[in-house]
């Protein structure tokens, strides 16, 4: 009997991983389980939107309104990799949307793949907690303030508190400094698909340098003098800034970092000629992140009439093979020439002086290159894809040019000569 209902069914097909199967236990593999209502002392809720939150804590809105968290989903670069055949959209968003009532399905450790050899899809079940309004304010509040208390009802989770809050307050401090890593350092060598790696190791690099055991808030969220709450008196909190490596997602909030500094310090000898770089401020390599982020140092040899004689470059960053679709070759990085914390670099440039006036030194962060701003300039949305960012255009040619992609920090001139 059993041979024959063998001979009758076929062999059982093998069901897709599930995602913890498939990725591992990392965090930014699900969504954050964060709650879309919050339980007030009154018995009432509210919703968890960012705009919500900013109703009673509006210096902390206004901060946050002008950084990238803010601008995660509505990112032109971020959108035009989304556009790319085979992404994952699901598992990006899993940081640039990253709680649970922005996405439309449900999704967690257990969900399974659409398809055994692909993570492009998943089988995942509607979310009714789906709030559509929250998706384009990308990194908002909820996602490192808002969890779950022990009876299911949302509470904010928070470094300190007054006492006088309307709404349940849970302290802890060491909660909300662990929420950066999830996203901003999952580990090396997580190979998603072939030409997909999420690469990000800022943690690792803390660890292994002079200021192991720093937190990320330290550097990241100084303290600034303001009210916790409307109506409260001022005092010293963290600001939310996040100003990064100082180059926002809009022009328009390029002002809103007029007082950063960079953490490198750059300083210039003539006689003879080197650039002297060191990491004097960041705990974390530089640059740090995105593994196509760099920074490039040029010395210019310049006459008496203002006219460039001769240049030098000098490249730092990461430098990677991406990959191929078509032939299944992986991604694989081939170098890496970053400045770790603390670290100091001489450059001597190969540039003859004869003939100069001056030597021109600058030096420029690097979010995006030429090349692949001019290929994300080709990209036209899916109605997908739009629904994060309405207003723009389908074809992003115009939003690319103007897209922050580069911003110098630091550029000198040197006379030579008596």
């Amino acid at each position: 009997m059993l041979a024959l209902l063998l001979a009758c069914t076929g062999p059982r097909a093998e069901l897709p991983p599930t995602i913890g199967e498939r990725i591992g236990d990392y965090r930014f593999a699900t969504p954050i389980d964060t709650p879309s209502t919050l339980a007030m002392l009154d018995g009432t809720e509210v919703d968890t939107r960012a705009s919500t939150c900013g109703a009673c804590h509006p210096g902390h809105l206004a901060e946050w309104s002008a950084t990238t968290h803010a601008d995660a989903v509505r990112d032109v670069q971020y959108l035009a990799e989304m556009s790319k055949p085979g992404q994952p959209r699901w598992l990006c968003l899993n940081c640039h949307a990253p709680t649970s009532p922005q996405r439309s399905l449900l999704i967690t450790p257990e969900t399974r793949l659409a398809a055994a050899g692909s993570v492009e899809r998943v089988e995942a079940a509607p979310n009714p907690a789906f709030d559509p309004a929250r998706v384009a304010e990308g990194i908002g509040c909820a996602a490192c303030h808002v969890r779950r208390d022990d009876d299911g009802e949302g509470t904010v989770v928070g470094p300190r508190g007054s006492g006088r809050a309307p709404h349940r307050v849970r302290h802890d401090a060491a909660a909300l400094e662990g929420v950066c890593e999830g996203c901003h350092s999952p580990g090396a060598n997580i190979v998603i698909t072939p030409t997909f790696p999420c690469w990000f190791t800022t943690a690792e690099e803390v660890a292994a340098g002079p200021q192991a055991g720093s937190r990320c808030v330290d550097c990241h969220m100084p303290s600034t003098s303001r009210a916790a709450a409307a109506g409260a008196p001022a005092e010293l909190l963290r600001a939310h800034t996040w100003p990064g490596g100082g180059l926002p997602k809009h022009v328009d909030d390029l002002e809103s970092l007029a007082d950063w500094q960079p953490g490198l310090d750059v300083a210039v000898s003539v006689a003879p000629l080197e650039v002297r770089l060191v990491n004097a401020r960041a705990g974390h390599a530089i640059p740090t992140g995105d593994p196509e982020r760099h920074v490039l140092v040029e010395a210019r040899a310049i006459d008496a009439q203002g006219a460039p004689l001769a240049s030098d470059l000098l490249r730092i960053g990461q430098t990677w093979d991406w990959g191929d679709d078509t032939t299944g070759r992986p991604a694989r990085k081939l170098a890496d020439n970053r400045l770790q914390a603390a670290e100091t670099r001489a450059w001597t440039p190969r540039l003859s002086l004869a003939g100069a006036a001056r030597v021109e030194v600058t030096v420029t962060y690097v979010r995006l290159t030429e090349k692949n701003a001019a290929e994300m300039a080709q990209v036209r949305l899916d109605e997908e894809l739009r629904q994060f960012w309405p207003d723009l255009p389908i074809d992003l040619g115009e939003p690319m040019a103007d897209y922050p992609r580069q911003r110098v920090i630091f550029n000198e001139s040197y006379p030579i000569g008596p």
